[in-house]
């Protein structure tokens, strides 16, 4: 059975993308070939997925590739076409109107996200953010099957099977990581580093992770380590002219690889979002890289958030305008023998509780089966 998986605003080697979902595939048998942008522009093979390269220069380019990227989708004669995110919406149909099993599948709640795109000018954010609705509600009545992240989008979506984000764990990496954890904490370094892997912009909280380190800086030496591009706004390229980016270690964007082992640097992970669109009810996947590193967490404290931890001691939540957040911060990282234990806890947690290959290989490969008729 082949699936051809078009993601053409995503990189190749996108966790969920690519390393979940493409990689389970294969393993289980089928022949994937993924649409999806290489760094070079040429074609490769990585872990049994093929993948084509995708190229554009501009979002509005994006656009106009659509057609030529679902004509040679379709060409390929797949027995399933996964497609990713609205971007693909019109391939939906296309695909359809040919006869094409088709799964949609979709990251985030983009009719509240696409409100904080500041690169779409602001009178055209809702008719956008109404018209995915529309394009999302319409193509959940023709799809052969939905894929979604966060639960309340089944609202929306009625039949929408959910997939969250659980991370693939390797038992031996976590060990390792606990192992170099130990061995930061022995040597008990004067500086606190505080970590973030990601899309840099202010609705993901960077503006409160600079005022984090900014207040952390006041107390005791500290080092925010940011890897990742901006998106959204510009709130990075006023970061780096605000005073506060002296206390900045800017990585810029790495391979995921390279970036999750650039966390060994850190004391803490932050994922200090903005309570805006759906960030309250995502799956956070930042939280289970973290862990997986065995590197404790600093999240925004969003009631589903902390749910999901059930009081495992792995992480400390901040409610975002609280006066003495530099000062929680500064009690959670002071122990460092502590700190190590709890990010212990953390890859422990993810192992025995939520992982890739227990909470979401086996919900994707029975959606295929469904699909297939199997």
């Amino acid at each position: 059975m082949k699936v051809v998986i078009l993601a053409p605003v995503h990189r190749f080697d996108d966790i969920r993308v690519f390393r979940k979902e493409a990689v389970t595939l294969a393993e289980a048998g089928y022949e994937v070939v993924l649409y999806a942008r290489t760094p070079d522009g040429r074609p490769l093979q990585r872990s049994g997925v093929t993948v084509r390269p995708v190229r554009y220069r501009s979002r509005f380019g994006r656009f106009l590739q659509l057609p030529l990227v679902g004509h040679r989708a379709w060409r390929e004669g797949a027995d399933v076409y996964h497609l990713h995110n609205p971007d693909t919406l019109p391939l939906v149909l296309g695909l359809k109107a040919r006869g094409c099993r088709v799964v949609y599948d979709t990251h985030e709640d983009f009719a509240t996200e696409i409100l904080l795109r500041t690169w779409l000018p602001a009178v055209l954010r809702r008719p956008a953010a109404a018209a995915v609705a529309a394009g999302e509600g319409l193509m959940a009545r023709v799809a052969d099957a939905v894929i979604v992240t966060q639960e309340q989008l089944r609202d929306r979506l009625p039949g929408a099977v959910v997939i969250g984000n659980p991370p693939i764990v390797d038992r031996a990496a976590g060990v390792a990581a606990a192992a170099r954890r130990d061995e930061r904490a022995a040597a008990d370094p004067p500086e606190v580093v505080l970590g973030y892997v990601g899309g840099l912009s202010r609705d993901r909280g960077l503006d409160r992770m600079l005022g984090l380190v900014a207040a952390l800086a006041q107390r005791l030496p500290a080092r925010l380590l940011l890897i990742g591009p901006a998106v959204n706004d510009d709130a990075l390229q006023e970061a780096r002219r605000s005073p506060v980016w002296q206390h900045v270690d800017y990585r810029g964007e790495l391979p995921q690889e390279e970036a999750l082992a650039a966390l060994d640097e850190a004391d803490v992970g932050l994922i200090l979002f903005e309570d805006t669109a759906s960030h309250r009810h995502v799956d956070p996947n930042k939280i289970y890289e973290y862990l997986t590193r065995a590197l404790p967490f600093v999240a925004s404290d969003f009631p589903a958030w902390r749910e999901r931890f059930g009081g495992a001691g792995v992480g400390l939540f901040v409610p975002a305008g609280a006066r003495d957040v530099a000062e929680r911060v500064a009690g959670f990282v002071a122990d460092r023998r502590a700190l190590a234990r709890a990010g212990r806890a953390g890859a422990d947690f993810v192992w025995q509780h939520y992982s890739w290959q227990r909470d979401g290989a086996p919900i994707l490969l029975a959606v295929y089966d469904r699909v297939l008729g199997r």
